[in-house]
């Protein structure tokens, strides 16, 4: 082989058969040009093949494999931190006189090669052009670590991909105000997807309860809503219709007790659930003094309750959920909704009302300052009912969610029992372990048990507990002592008298509906001659209970007669449920339903 005479600064090439370097002279034009595997003249005349597996060894020439094109790392981007390592030793950091030794500091992965483990201290590292998560301090780190780090690169390049998604909708949620939370109480919950802007689409879920003859599925919430959606969706309308249609078929053959309702703007939604809303996870005051009267309005139109009562505000509550207004501004912490609630006239009605405890909710997330407010506006701290997960004391409440402040508060300022138990016997601590499956994970939790058993607090359930067996009595009997006064006065109302003063309602409740069914009679007919109107309000929650005293006791034809004579009367929306479930149930007996004219009331065809 024959060499012409060369510089020391002119370039060479290395020849992969012999392993030597050589100037441009000693290689053809062809080979010279060659990117990775090059013969010298020598080597070529010679007929010597390339070394291959010396080659791969060698770690200066690429993999059969080619790895994705290294990109420069941009200055500015701080990428999430993956701790770097040396594979087979090839770099040691902290070896003594090595200048690339890392030293006691620990470094991130886009300080070090992810590969050999050096330090890149006067240049930037180049990244992995597909992934862009790992850092390289040469290509030739780059295409030797390629075989094992293509075995998980696409994996990290789609959790790039969903983390900037992520990223994109938590901007867009700050902006637009949007949310989803789901919220349980004793009743049943509600889970709210609110999306406002040009872009959203909203939903309201409720579940474990349907009103004034709804069925479940999937519903527009108004008029409004649905025209609102069906110019958002255009030509995609029809298939999300009929999509809707399918659910809600599927729901109603399941029986099922949860209803989605879709909306686009807070305004196509009724005046209470604006009202409830603006009070509760959308807080806008403004708002909820707006509607207000509107909410009033339509309270007024129901006329009495089933069971006697006037309704008020504080009947209006979110379905399934349970909660009023108060009840929901106290839970989300909503302070100076929750002060306007307890002030204004036409509201503060929920203060005081036996079926509220705004208290016992603040105290459950937390809202010390707020259970203070409405406890000096007049609440009783004491308050709790069936939405409050079957009457749990407050403190136990605010106990099982981890809220040793609001605890705290309930025992030293308000005095409450720290040793109070609930209907079933437990205390705090044995509520708090039963009812909170987690609860040695939560600091809350865990410094509550703490102070309850440093009170004394036993944290043992005893199936002979006597004090818990006496406090259930209690609150049962006072039940039925509220719901005797209420029968009572349905009879007052209608000029009637009780003869027999161990109470209606009663009755009914321990199925001697015969007997329940003459007491409402009588009341029904005072009822009926008392005042110059036919329709007087108090006939409706009377002929209510008599129509179910008589389908209870077998005679579904006079209680369906009853039901039809009573929606001749405009009245109360739940005259016409009546009708309708007695109806549903008379087809599933096999009874033929036939609506007959009664004398003096016309014919009930238009009700149909």
């Amino acid at each position: 082989m024959t060499t012409s005479a060369t510089s020391d600064s002119e370039p060479r090439k290395l020849c992969c058969a012999c392993f030597e370097e050589f100037p441009s002279g000693s290689f053809s034009k062809k080979q010279w040009s060659q990117k990775q595997r090059r013969r010298c003249l020598g080597c070529a005349d010679a007929g010597k093949e390339i070394d291959v597996a010396r080659l791969q060894n060698s770690n200066k020439t690429a993999v059969a494999s080619a790895p994705p094109k290294c990109t420069k790392k941009k200055k500015g981007r701080n990428k999430a931190p993956t701790y770097a390592g040396n594979k087979d030793a090839i770099f040691k950091p902290g070896q003594s006189g090595d200048s690339n030794a890392i030293g006691v500091g620990v470094k991130l992965a886009y300080d070090i090669c992810s590969w050999c483990g050096k330090v890149e201290e006067g240049k930037e590292l180049q990244t992995c052009g597909d992934c862009k998560n790992v850092f390289y301090c040469s290509s030739i780190c780059q295409k030797t670590a390629h075989p094992e780090h293509k075995l998980v690169c696409e994996g990290m390049k789609q959790d790039r991909k969903n983390s900037r998604k992520e990223r994109k909708a938590e901007r867009r949620a700050k902006q637009t105000g949007a949310f989803t939370l789901t919220e349980a109480s004793g009743l049943g919950s509600v889970c709210i997807d609110y999306s406002p802007g040009a872009r959203g689409m909203s939903q309201i879920i409720f579940n474990g309860e349907l009103r004034n003859g709804e069925k479940p599925g999937q519903y527009f919430a108004s008029p409004q809503a649905k025209e609102s959606i069906k110019r958002f969706l255009d030509l995609k309308y029809v298939d999300f219709a009929l999509e809707m249609a399918r659910k809600s078929e599927e729901s109603i053959r399941n029986g099922e007790l949860l209803r989605v309702e879709l909306f686009r703007s807070l305004d196509e939604l009724s005046a209470p659930y604006q009202f409830l809303l603006s009070c509760g996870p959308i807080p806008d005051i403004t708002r909820a003094k707006r509607v207000l009267p509107f909410v009033l309005h339509e309270i007024n139109k129901v006329g009495l309750m089933p069971d006697g009562a006037i309704p008020n505000i504080a009947d209006c509550t979110v379905r399934g959920f349970g909660l009023n207004a108060l009840e929901w501004a106290a839970r989300r912490g909503n302070l100076a909704i929750a002060e306007w609630l307890a002030t204004d006239s036409r509201t503060r009605v929920m203060l005081t009302r036996t079926d509220s405890a705004p208290v016992a909710w603040a105290c459950y997330t937390g809202r010390v300052e707020l259970a203070q407010m409405l406890i000096k506006k007049g609440a009783d701290s004491h308050a709790t009912t069936e939405k409050v997960f079957n009457n749990k004391p407050p403190t136990h409440l605010a106990g099982e969610n981890g809220q040793l402040l609001a605890v705290r508060f309930l025992v030293e300022e308000c005095g409450h029992d720290i040793n109070a138990v609930d209907l079933e016997g437990h205390d705090m601590r044995t509520s708090l372990r039963l009812y909170n499956k987690v609860w040695a994970k939560s600091a809350g939790c865990v410094a509550v048990d703490e102070y309850a058993r440093s009170l004394g607090v036993l944290g043992e359930m005893s199936s002979t507990n006597r004090k818990s067996k006496a406090e259930a009595r209690d609150l049962l009997q006072s039940k039925k002592d509220n719901k005797l006064a209420a029968a009572l006065r349905q009879l007052e109302i209608a000029g009637g008298r009780e003869d027999e003063p161990d109470d209606t309602d009663a009755r009914f409740e321990l199925e001697q509906f015969s007997q329940a069914s003459g007491l409402y009679y009588r009341a029904y007919y005072a009822a009926m001659h008392a005042g110059s109107v036919m329709n007087n309000a108090a006939i409706f929650p009377i002929a209510h209970k008599l129509i179910w005293s008589y389908a209870k006791s077998g005679q579904l034809k006079r209680a369906h007669l009853m039901a039809q004579q009573n929606i001749a009367m405009q009245g109360p929306p739940y005259i016409r449920d009546d009708l309708n479930q007695l109806e549903t149930l008379m087809k599933e007996r096999g009874m033929e339903v036939e609506r007959a004219g009664m004398g003096g009331f016309g014919r009930f065809g238009a009700f149909r």
